[in-house]
């Protein structure tokens, strides 16, 4: 039963956490920077509004199989051990997001980038308000934390971030290195590019802020005839950073199939499966982790 989950139902690791799950409502009233990646067909990019409050549920839970999962974990202990709960955390927007689906799909009426952002933002503020309820939330994008004036340079930072060279001299945006150590956790102090450094330093001292909470690419697949009713494949490389230091608090990657062993699709809510996931990332004991 570990690899089931339901949508609309508390999730075994994370019962507490969905009960702050509306702070994240705020969320719906902005549109989120960064690159947008429609699916191949063209098709219109159609928001959560598309889909009313007042029909969530009514069709059932959604039951979903995790399968093929992939994952990598990694903290920065000293960095993690000095968090300042009461300090400002700039929460970004996914900075490269596809929404992939075929041309004919009767379940991806509410699929597009922003809603996929918009869902992941949902849980991973509830996630905040769990681990930091002290800690203030900014959101980093025009007309809050940033001025109005300063959408291009958003956009122009997404772009500086995801080029910017990280593991193993790969820029942030390239996944191999994750997918090469499929399976692991561990705490290590990865040395952080100067280049890299310094643009974390000034996005700090150019906001105000202490960390930065960075989705760095989110890719998510619909595909109508998996499990009973559909389902999707869910890729992402999330990350939190210590700004003022420049340096990486942690960072996970997270990639699974999701299908249906309910006969309702999967036409919301596509991030129920990775929050209990992100919600390790918060929730880590170091005096019981064993690298491995």
């Amino acid at each position: 039963m570990d690899n089931l989950y339901i949508y609309g139902m508390n999730l075994k690791d994370f019962r507490f956490i969905l009960c702050g799950v509306c702070l994240g409502a705020a969320l719906m009233l902005c549109s989120c920077a960064g690159m947008r990646d429609d699916a191949p067909d063209g098709g219109a990019s159609n928001d959560m509004a598309d889909t009313g409050c007042d029909e969530c549920g009514k069709q059932g839970d959604i039951e979903l199989e995790i399968t093929n999962e992939k994952f990598y974990r990694e903290w920065n202990q000293v960095a993690y051990s000095r968090i300042d709960s009461s300090a400002v955390v700039g929460v970004f927007p996914a900075l490269s997001v596809k929404a992939l689906r075929p041309e004919k799909c009767k379940m991806c009426h509410s699929f597009s980038p922003d809603a996929l952002d918009f869902d992941l933002a949902h849980f991973e503020d509830s996630l905040f308000v769990a681990a930091f309820p002290k800690m203030q939330r900014e959101l980093m994008l025009p007309g809050m934390r940033l001025p109005d004036a300063d959408s291009l340079y958003l956009d122009t930072l997404s772009v500086i971030l995801l080029k910017s060279k990280f593991a193993d001299g790969k820029t942030l945006d390239n996944m191999t290195p994750w997918l090469e150590r499929d399976g692991i956790e561990q705490t290590l102090k990865r040395e952080v590019p100067a280049k890299f450094k310094n643009v974390l330093n000034d996005i700090a001292s150019r906001y105000g802020l202490r960390y930065i909470s960075v989705p760095v690419k989110l890719e998510v697949e619909m595909m109508p005839d998996l499990g009973t009713a559909g389902g999707y494949t869910w890729k992402i490389l999330w990350s939190f950073w210590d700004a003022r230091y420049g340096e990486l608090v942690f960072l996970t990657y997270s990639e699974f199939t999701a299908a249906t062993t309910s006969r309702v699709a999967p036409e919301k809510e596509w991030a129920v499966p990775f929050a209990p996931r992100l919600w390790k990332m918060f929730s880590v004991d170091f005096s019981k982790l064993e690298n491995h």
